[in-house]
């Protein structure tokens, strides 16, 4: 085992892997080198990205107030949008959070927790010089959630705009769950197995013409009131440690293919069939030559998410 210096000086010498970084080299690897190798990002950070994490804000402080606050922050951002559309936005925010600080009691005993773990090489335990693994758990309950005593459960909170049986059975081979599972197991000394999974559908009713934006945020809030099983969903997330360990050897894969394209041994493969998918990438048009790097802002960290 290493000593507690040579911890840290490996530490100091690799680069953080989050949980997003990796769901982005699955979606494109083009599209990851931009974001996590040259570190561009859009000037303008898009509406559904501000509202998850103001959606986030919220919980995390317990109040739907502090998801108004972080949207009020984000300016000039939000200059874009026009006044009417940016109170209708702020009021989506503040109805979510309360909705769901409404309908579950059960919180975790901590929330937004930070982590960093090595990722040692299946098979051998030999730890990556390049890698370490880091992300921020939405919460965790160390032995206190209700149906659950005396074991760690992770949680996990999200929005969506659609919420059906596919999205729900997805979550059965969902990346990010076993990954912060496997994490939790590690840093617990202990099988976690369990993640209470938690989301908030966006709202489904429009604004009405006619109707003012005061009618309509009053009738969305009623709405939300009035049909918390269109709109709240909970499931719980079980993984066997046999599947842990088949997502430990996939997130080797992946760092080892990661590392081939920062080498120049293997090109970034474009993923075409993503560009257009589920919205259009924000480096579209970059990629095809319609701009230089000079349209978009250069990090000064690589990942925004970590502290």
């Amino acid at each position: 085992m290493a000593s507690p210096v040579t911890e840290r000086r490996r530490s100091r010498m690799q680069e953080l892997l989050t949980q997003t970084e990796i769901v982005t080299f699955g979606k494109c690897e083009k599209r990851w080198e931009h974001r996590y190798v040259s570190w561009l990002t859009p000037f303008v950070e898009s509406m559904a990205l501000s509202m998850g994490s103001a959606f986030h804000e919220g919980l995390d402080a317990g109040n739907p107030e502090a998801a108004v606050d972080y949207l009020d922050k984000q300016d000039p951002a939000w200059g874009q949008w026009e006044d009417g559309k940016n109170r209708v936005n702020k009021a989506i925010a503040h109805t979510m959070v309360s909705a769901a600080l409404s309908q579950w009691q059960s919180w975790p005993d901590k929330s937004e927790f930070q982590f960093q773990l090595g990722l040692p090489k299946p098979g051998t335990g030999n730890v990556s010089k390049k890698h370490r693994l880091s992300g921020v758990w939405d919460g965790v309950w160390e032995g206190s959630h209700p149906r659950f005593p005396g074991e760690v459960v992770l949680g996990e909170w999200k929005t969506a705009s659609i919420v059906n049986n596919d999205y729900m059975q997805r979550l059965d081979i969902d990346f990010q769950v076993s990954a912060y599972l496997w994490v939790a197991s590690k840093l617990y000394g202990k099988p976690v197995t369990k993640m209470v999974y938690r989301v908030v559908k966006k709202p489904t009713i429009r604004q009405r013409k006619n109707e003012t934006e005061e009618e309509y945020i009053d009738r969305l809030r009623q709405d939300y009131e009035e049909r918390p099983e269109h709109y709240l969903f909970e499931t719980v997330v079980e993984r066997t440690e046999e599947q842990l360990d088949e997502w430990h050897k996939q997130a080797w894969a992946v760092h080892s293919r990661m590392l081939q394209i920062k080498r120049g041994d293997v090109p970034a493969i474009k993923n075409t069939q993503a560009c257009l998918s589920r919205g259009r990438c924000p480096y579209f048009d970059l990629c095809v030559g319609a701009v230089t790097e000079d349209a978009f802002k250069r990090l000064k960290t690589k990942h925004r998410e970590i502290n």
